[in-house]
C-alpha cells in the first residue's frame, strides 16, 4: 500500500523522512502533545506527472472535512516541505511558495499544486546553485488550520552564528510570519539568556 497522505497524529516516524523537515517536525511535535494547530502532510508520492493523485485528493477532502467539523469557516495554510529543506547546509527559508488563508476544496487543491509546482522556480534553482544542491527537489505539501496572529515569529534555541547554546534568539512582526521568513518585512528581536547545566556557551 503506497502512503500518500497522512495527518500529524499517524505520520510514523518511518514515514517522517519522506514529509520534509517541516512535515517532520510539526508531527513529531503534535504527537508529543505540544500545541500544534491540526493538519495533514501531502507526500511526494501522491503526485504522478505533476498532478495529485486521484485517491490522495479523496483522502484529503476527508482529512479537511474533518478538520472543518470542529472548526466553523475554517481556513488553511498550504507549506512546503521539502526534502532538503531545514537542512544544516540549508534553510530554504522563504524560497519554496506558501499560499494561505485558502478555505474552499477548489483553492486548497490550487494551492497545492502552487506550491508542489514552487520547487522548478527559478529562484529555488538560483538558490539550490549557490548551495551546490541537487536542483530536482522532493516536495511533500503540509496543510494546516490557520491560526489568526496579532504577532509572529522564529526562536532559535541556539545562535544561528555561533550555535552556541548560551542564548536563545528571536526575531518577530506584527500580522503573519509569512513576511518575516519572506523577507518582506523587517524583524524586532529579542535575546533570552540560557543557562545549561555542564553545556558550554
Amino acid at each position: 500500500m503506497i502512503n500518500m497522505v497522512k495527518n500529524f497524529k499517524e505520520l510514523t516516524s518511518e514515514l517522517q523522512a519522506f514529509a520534509g523537515g517541516k512535515g517532520g517536525m510539526l508531527a513529531r511535535m503534535f504527537q508529543g502533545g505540544y500545541p500544534v494547530p491540526e493538519g495533514f502532510v501531502v507526500l511526494p508520492s501522491a503526485f504522478q506527472e505533476e498532478k495529485l493523485n486521484r485517491k490522495a485528493w479523496q483522502e484529503i477532502l476527508i482529512f479537511l472535512n474533518a478538520i472543518r467539523k470542529n472548526n466553523e469557516g475554517a481556513l488553511f495554510a498550504v507549506r512546503s516541505s521539502a526534502l532538503s529543506e531545514d537542512s544544516a547546509q540549508a534553510s530554504f527559508a522563504g524560497e519554496f511558495e506558501t499560499v494561505l488563508n485558502v478555505g474552499t476544496d477548489k483553492e486548497i487543491q490550487e494551492a497545492i499544486y502552487t506550491v508542489f509546482r514552487s520547487r522548478q522556480s527559478e529562484r529555488v534553482k538560483a538558490y539550490s546553485s549557490v548551495q551546490g544542491i541537487d536542483q530536482s527537489h522532493q516536495i511533500a505539501v503540509v496543510v494546516q488550520l490557520m491560526v489568526p496572529s496579532e504577532i509572529s515569529g522564529v526562536l532559535f534555541t541556539a545562535d544561528p552564528i555561533t550555535g552556541s547554546f548560551a542564548s536563545m534568539i528571536g526575531n518577530y512582526v506584527h500580522g503573519l510570519g509569512e513576511q518575516l521568513v519572506s523577507g518582506e518585512a523587517n524583524a524586532y528581536d529579542f535575546i533570552f539568556k540560557t543557562r545549561r547545566i555542564g553545556a558550554e556557551g
